[in-house]
């Protein structure tokens, strides 16, 4: 499949791109910084530009068949901005008008599901970002509601506490009835948000991951 991914040169980003050409896809990377990209493939194509830019995330969505989000937010007490709530304004919109429908996006607990059991990861995580970094919970929360009101297959993956680590390959799956650590490889996000892009099993919701 031709494949899209948004900030393909960060920690997560980065083994999404990986994972998407071992898996055989055509991948497009869509950066801000073409010179941090580590990754050279002949299945690889390399687009520069912001995420507000309409027009060439527009062009860039030509022919896609699948979407990637691995733009982070950060979780900075001082961080104003709503950056990646207006990239995804952008995006969605833009989607809409190439006729792309697959999504996989990511987030934390912060953003409720209702399929959510309460339990300690889907009720303290929340309370705890509003206090440590209440403007990105504010952004993120309003990326769920604009991901949910949309028309498009997407899928929103939560995890809390992403590590640099080995790809282990047991990614545990819940939504607040499983128990898992909380700690998950970046390796394993990025090929779990890949895993995505060929199955419906969470088209339309927002599963937990953990170890």
């Amino acid at each position: 499949m031709n494949v899209l991914i948004f900030g393909a040169s960060g920690g997560i980003g980065k083994w999404a791109i990986h994972y998407a050409l071992q898996n055989g896809h055509q991948v497009t990377a869509y950066v801000r910084h073409p010179e941090k990209m580590q990754i050279a493939d002949d299945h690889l194509t390399i687009m520069q530009g912001e995420l507000t830019d309409k027009e060439k995330i527009t062009r860039t969505l030509s022919g896609q068949d699948a979407v990637i989000w691995c733009v982070g937010i950060p979780m900075k007490r001082s961080y104003l901005g709503m950056n990646s709530l207006e990239g995804h304004r952008v995006l969605i919109q833009a989607m809409k008008e190439q006729g792309v429908k697959r999504l996989i996006d990511w987030g934390t607990p912060s953003i409720q599901s209702p399929q959510d059991r309460k339990s300690f990861i889907t009720i303290v995580p929340g309370i705890l970002a509003g206090i440590a970094f209440p403007q990105a919970k504010k952004e993120m929360v309003s990326i769920g509601k604009l991901l949910q009101t949309s028309s498009l297959d997407w899928t929103l993956v939560r995890f809390m506490a992403p590590k640099n680590a080995p790809y282990a390959g047991k990614v545990k799956v819940g939504f607040g009835d499983v128990k898992m650590k909380f700690s998950i490889s970046r390796a394993d996000i990025g090929a779990f948000m890949v895993e995505q892009v060929n199955s419906g099993c969470y088209i339309g919701l927002m599963p937990i991951i953990g170890s």
